[in-house]
């Protein structure tokens, strides 16, 4: 009931504040961002590699996510039964997650036991063992999931969407792989992308939680002070996105609908604007109006949603709903016109506050827990957002105004630039 009454009055205090007294530090040349929070006996650790599944080699697609996957499963000192033993006794939480351009890592521990958990991370981060049975057993895994991926027509919709959409880019690549691609990968190729991936020079860090400046210093010098400091290769723009229409037949009752459209990056002076606009377009859920216009007044669809994509390199606007076969057309005709009319009208000034009242009380849901303070923190750095950023947001939302909204959705948004990829049997 104590550490309850603690978390509420944590959180009001953000509510009123909105923003968070971090301090940059410095651990043996790495740079992370720290919270101390001595409310509840958790230590939170985010953080992220930049380059992920887009830099697999060719005809080894999926080889970064088998890599992560095998990370937990077995270190020079410690097979997989003892890992998951060691992380159940100690109060551990570990995570890896791989995107397309990135490798997204969560930790934590119980304070009491930070000895403990650190010194297994850092065997996790520098000592996988990727030992040949090992290898083989979440190949399995990996190859059921990628069969069972291709039984689901919505996956497999997305899937074909970013073949076709990026095909001029390496982002067309699927995370998991194909099942032949998988069988390709040697341990060999594990290690060796293992020393490219986990590098200082793309790594960002945020910490949150029951410990101090001192000995946070010491603990991340452990886990990630011997990594290798290579220098990834840059993203590079979109290049000539697909326009129109392509389908991918399958026998189905329904069609799986995903469409894109040119974007911006997270660091463009409109972001904010864009996402006001794809707010009343598409991401607004009920109030939004593909939704009450397609789904709402005309019930061609159950949902349709869409949401910007927004990286450092560059950023698209993707969308999707399932319809019947003989609604596909007249359903994506509707989408275009409201893309249209979006396009030549802009927004309202009611729209424009409820998506600004939105977005300026939504951040707040960050300050709900130490991990998600830490995976703010490694946000901000990732996107070099600036140290002031908490301070700035609401004033950079504050002076969005209709003209200037308008003015970029006039710029950007065109419904002859979308494309759509359609998997069923339309008619």
């Amino acid at each position: 009931m104590q550490i309850f009454r603690t978390l509420i009055i944590f959180l009001m205090s953000f509510n009123i504040a909105q923003s968070i007294n971090f301090k940059e530090l410095n651990s043996g040349g790495l740079n992370f961002w720290f919270v101390e929070d001595n409310s509840i006996p958790i230590i939170s650790l985010s953080f992220t590699f930049e380059g992920g599944s887009s830099l697999d080699p060719n005809g080894k697609e999926g080889l970064i996510n088998l890599m992560t996957s095998l990370m937990d499963e077995g270190t020079n000192k410690y097979d997989s039964k003892e890992i998951k033993q060691l992380m159940k006794s100690n109060g551990i939480k570990f995570n890896l997650k791989t995107s397309k351009n990135r490798v997204d890592g969560t930790f934590q521990v119980i304070s009491s036991q930070r000895n403990e958990g650190f010194k297994l991370l850092a065997e996790i981060i520098n000592e996988p063992s990727f030992k040949n049975d090992e290898i083989e057993k979440v190949k399995a895994q990996l190859k059921s999931s990628i069969k069972i991926d291709n039984s689901d027509i919505s996956t497999i919709a997305n899937k074909k969407f970013d073949e076709i959409f990026f095909k001029n880019h390496n982002f067309s690549r699927n995370i998991k792989g194909t099942v032949k691609s998988i069988e390709k990968i040697s341990r060999e190729d594990l290690k060796k992308f293992h020393k490219k991936i986990f590098n200082t020079n793309s790594l960002y860090i945020g910490v949150a939680g029951d410990i101090s400046e001192k000995e946070i210093n010491k603990y991340l010098s452990i886990v990630f002070g011997s990594l290798s400091s290579s220098k990834l290769t840059n993203f590079q723009k979109f290049k000539k996105l697909p326009i129109g229409k392509k389908v991918e037949n399958i026998e189905t009752p329904q069609s799986s609908v995903v469409f894109g459209h040119p974007g911006i990056s997270r660091n463009n002076k409109d972001y904010f604007s864009f996402r006001i606009a794809n707010y009343v377009l598409g991401g607004g859920g009920f109030q939004s109006r593909l939704y009450k216009e397609i789904r709402e007044k005309k019930g061609l669809v159950y949902s349709i949603y869409s949401y910007p994509m927004s990286y450092k390199h560059d950023g698209v606007m993707i969308g999707g709903f399932q319809t019947q076969n003989d609604t596909v057309n007249i359903t994506i005709e509707n989408v275009k016109k409201e893309w249209s009319k979006m396009a030549k009208r802009g927004i309202s000034k009611k729209e424009l506050d409820e998506a600004k009242a939105y977005y300026k009380g939504s951040f707040t849901r960050n300050f709900t827990s130490t991990l998600s303070i830490a995976s703010l923190l490694n946000t901000i750095q990732f996107y070099n957002l600036g140290k002031d950023y908490f301070d700035r947001r609401d004033e950079i939302i504050d002076k969005l105004n209709l003209k200037k909204v308008n003015k970029m959705i006039f710029e950007n948004f065109d419904s002859e630039k979308l494309f759509f990829l359609v998997v069923g049997k339309p008619k």
